[in-house]
């Protein structure tokens, strides 16, 4: 999981956690890159070691690590507080996430510990034999044996990358004795090609920072978090991939603030940094060596810099409506071509062709003879800021839009007549599933609508987070969502009423006032679907 949920999950555990009806902290202080374990905490890893692993895998003397140039050591290294608190012990009082990370500090603290292990590097050659007979060519495997496991009984460290977990497996091989018969499992006829360094994932990316001496165990959860939160990068599976957005930022600051976006500038004012807060640096030449050219540079590109040269690219692409030049621009969903000629001609398309999902072209096919209510042109599918709906193909003409209802198959148990259907919030585009029937049927629910129950026959079957299934009547909550609706409906129906009582009191003035408030809201709105239309793909 992420680093920040790492953190919080750390930080839970260092709090205290219920266990056998006690608050008891199960970790020492996480923010630290200290890595020294206390007399007590030796003491204690022995004793765990002899107890789970045997007399053979005691060290004679403790294994002590060396510090890291500016490590803060006010604070031992992350570990159990209690070593003898088995992480198997914890299962009743820790959810899944948390228990994985405290067998993960347990496992380590024990294994820095423990024996080395003793590998045995081996070279295989295998003849293969057809119905006796020997064939004319000889298989060769290379890797190791594990000779004595040492540490490795407690943890071995896994990768983030699956090649490279893959890679590490194949190194090892098992015990062989000269002579053996083996017997063929699977023959791949494989061809590796050398491939370009795998994206950073969080926890390769903290990684390089702590290489690079760039941050601190209290830092690089909130640096990453805010990367993600300004749309620089989104997430593939567990890898880092950088936007348009990240490249246009990244490219202007290598041109144009080389010295301030340099690793080894980084490291070095953390370095004196440090320095300042040992007290043997003083603090204003540090600021005043670094601020001085920083501020004179940022007057500078000021006045030399233009948004339109940031922004905007050449292109060879031509308008496809009105000939003009093509420019690539950066919108909010990435990079455009938008034609020149704008604001005389607005047409806008992909700078790339989209790769259509089998689930777009089953839509697209389902939806291919929707009319415009409006005008009558075909309706085709779009994509804007909160996912797919239908626009109207004879934009911008006529702007007329609807939402795509994709139903779960569900029926509604509150109303027995509608299905419950993919709906998203309007502020922040959260996933809900609602009745489409609404707004005579007010039933709705975050959870993921599944079937309907078998056992009473009527209520809707979820699916929480977790992955536990749970039927709401049988459990009595889809009650408590009807009576939830049916109040904020009655409350949305009193505001309504409040308020159109102050603007018969009020008067015209009141009345211009409410007007005013609408034709602005109606105006934002038109702007964010023109936009949405625009920038579709």
């Amino acid at each position: 999981f992420s680093v920040k949920k790492t953190m919080m999950f750390a930080q839970v555990m260092y709090e205290g956690v219920d266990v056998f009806g006690e608050t008891t902290g199960l970790i020492t202080y996480m923010r630290t890159d200290s890595v020294n374990l206390s007399q007590t905490a030796l003491t204690q890893a022995n004793q765990v070691i002899e107890k789970e692993f045997g007399n053979e895998y005691l060290l004679e003397m403790p294994r002590l690590y060396k510090s890291k140039k500016g490590a803060q050591e006010a604070h031992e290294a992350i570990r159990p507080v209690n070593m003898e608190l088995h992480p198997q012990a914890l299962k009743a009082f820790l959810d899944k996430d948390q228990l994985r990370l405290y067998e993960l500090i347990w496992m380590r603290t024990i294994a820095c510990q423990m024996k080395e292990a003793v590998l045995e590097q081996v070279g295989a050659d295998i003849e293969p034999r057809k119905n006796g007979a020997a064939l004319p060519y000889t298989f060769r495997a290379t890797g190791q044996t594990i000779v004595f496991p040492g540490f490795m009984k407690a943890y071995t460290e896994g990768k983030d990358n699956p090649e490279e977990e893959l890679e590490e497996n194949e190194k090892l091989l098992p015990a062989l004795k000269e002579g053996e018969k083996v017997d063929l499992q699977k023959l791949l006829p494989e061809q590796h090609f050398t491939k370009p360094p795998a994206r950073y994932t969080e926890a390769s990316l903290v990684k390089k920072l702590e290489s690079e001496g760039i941050g601190r165990p209290s830092t690089y959860a909130p640096t990453i978090s805010t990367i993600v939160e300004r749309g620089y990068i989104t997430k593939d599976k567990k890898q880092l991939v950088p936007t348009d957005t990240a490249e246009v930022v990244n490219d202007l600051l290598v041109k144009n603030f080389p010295e301030i976006v340099d690793f080894k500038f980084t490291a070095k004012m953390e370095e004196e940094l440090d320095e300042v807060a040992e007290g043997t640096r003083e603090w204003v030449p540090v600021i005043r060596e670094f601020y001085a050219p920083f501020h004179k540079a940022i007057v500078e590109k000021e006045v030399t810099l233009k948004k339109e040269d940031i922004v905007n690219e050449v292109s060879t692409e031509k308008c496809d409506k009105c000939g003009s030049a093509m420019v690539i621009k950066l919108g909010r969903f990435g990079k455009f071509l938008s034609c020149s000629n704008y604001p005389t001609c607005k047409n806008a398309k992909p700078l790339h062709a989209v790769e259509k999902t089998p689930k777009q072209i089953e839509m697209e096919k389902k939806l291919a003879d929707k009319k415009c209510s409006k005008c009558g042109s075909p309706m085709v599918i779009k994509n804007g800021r909160f996912g797919s709906f239908l626009g109207c193909s004879n934009y911008p003409t006529c702007k007329n839009i609807e939402s795509i209802v994709i139903s779960t198959g569900v029926k509604c148990s509150a109303c027995g007549e509608g299905e419950l259907s993919v709906r998203r919030t309007r502020r922040g585009g959260r996933t809900f599933y609602g009745c489409t029937k609404y707004p005579k049927c007010k039933f709705a629910t975050w959870e993921k609508p599944i079937r309907n129950c078998e056992v009473c026959k009527k209520g809707v079957v979820v699916q929480t987070k977790e992955g536990v299934e749970k039927c709401l009547t049988c459990t009595g909550e889809d009650v408590a969502i009807v009576a939830k609706g049916e109040e904020f409906a009655a409350k949305k129906t009193f505001a309504k009423a409040k308020k159109d009582a102050k603007v018969a009191e009020g008067g015209e003035g009141e009345v211009e006032k409410v007007k005013k408030v609408r034709k602005t809201r109606a105006s934002r709105k038109a702007k964010a679907v023109e936009s949405d239309a625009n920038l579709s793909s």
